[in-house]
């Protein structure tokens, strides 16, 4: 059986093994859910191996992402997301921001649990629903296995809190592109290939290919470490809602993706002409159902929180809403539903 293994060269956050959990005893899996709860504790952020997804399946859906995004513009652009209620298809570069006045040089696809229609047209790009169908339900499997872990471990909770959330969730699944961009673009002011933020959900699993460019501030203090790739491994950070649950006993991390941690011989090779390969990286954002208060969750001896209960449903549309808002496209492809946004969605 692996074992887990804290730390190693090169890597800033914690590398875990997640097979004791998945396939391990009682004390096995509380061993393994305390080293997640821990990281998650101190650095918000965790490389997980063993967890269920082989490297075979993480390449495969590389592929098909390529192939997706391989196809004309046009093309794309007839599976546009039209409705930040459903946040489903696609979104073309600088589509989306979630800090007002930046472009993030990226397009995407969304994938939802329920309602998918957005995708190729038959003929055109056929088998890939439904190897995204099937690499969504593997990833809404292991958030349902990470997020028991750690209310195993988090104080004055059930073990068996998440079930009911989950029941009815729609955690989003994105494809991401970043395009071959000039390096002089990115050292540009406001120019990213995605701008500094934090995920607005529960948790985020993220596959990233070997290109790097991830970068994640733990603290919050404007110092980004490397989220360096490691292959065979996903990343997993927490977002505001379970920082909000767990009444900042974990934390939400700040990341971005900028330019590719590169040599000093490779700086001096790359003029700001040249062009940066292009990147690849899949994240399956995990949110809980719509209908969910999430309320902090204190511990004995705790003062009353500084987080009020919130509708995971309102919060996600109003997150959704501002980000693509942020963009100030000049051909808006999102519905302005017209609802509130909550006063306290964070502002970066």
């Amino acid at each position: 059986m692996p074992t887990a293994i804290i730390e190693e060269p090169k890597v800033s956050f914690p590398i875990v093994s997640f097979d004791p959990f998945l396939n391990g005893n009682e004390q096995e899996q509380t061993e393994c859910a305390q080293k997640l709860y821990d990281a998650f504790h101190n650095f918000g952020w965790i490389y997980l191996k063993d967890f269920g997804i082989s490297v075979e399946e993480v390449d495969e859906m590389f592929a098909w992402s390529k192939k997706y995004f391989d196809r004309p513009l046009e093309a794309k652009m007839k599976e546009k997301v039209v409705s930040t209620q459903t946040a489903q298809g696609y979104t073309a570069d600088g589509a989306e921001s979630s800090l007002k006045g930046a472009v993030s040089h990226k397009e995407c696809y969304e994938h939802g649990r329920f309602v998918n229609n957005n995708v190729p047209p038959p003929g055109s790009l056929d088998g890939f629903k439904e190897f995204v169908d099937g690499f969504y339900l593997k990833c809404f499997n292991l958030c349902k296995h990470v997020l028991r872990a750690l209310a195993i471990i988090e104080g004055n909770m059930d073990p068996e809190y998440f079930t009911e959330p989950m029941k009815d969730a729609n955690p989003q699944l994105r494809l991401l592109h970043y395009m071959g961009v000039q390096r002089k673009t990115l050292e540009a002011a406001g120019h990213w290939r995605i701008n500094p933020h934090c995920d607005y959900g529960l948790c985020t699993i993220l596959f990233q290919d070997q290109v790097g460019g991830l970068e994640v501030d733990p603290d919050h203090t404007g110092k980004f470490l490397p989220a360096t790739p490691v292959r065979g491994t996903c990343v997993i950070n927490v977002a505001d809602l379970l920082q909000r649950l767990s009444n900042n006993r974990l934390k939400s991390t700040r990341h971005r993706v900028t330019l590719p941690q590169m040599t000093e011989e490779q700086k001096d090779s790359l003029g700001p002409d040249d062009y940066l390969p292009a990147r690849y990286s899949t994240a399956f954002f995990v949110h809980p159902a719509p209908s969910h208060t999430i309320a902090p969750i204190l511990l004995p001896g705790e003062p009353p929180s500084e987080y009020e209960p919130v509708n995971a449903g309102e919060w996600r549309e109003g997150v959704t809403r501002r980000n693509y808002t942020a963009a100030h496209l000049h051909n808006a492809i999102i519905e302005d539903s017209g609802k509130p946004l909550n006063s306290q969605i964070k502002v970066l």
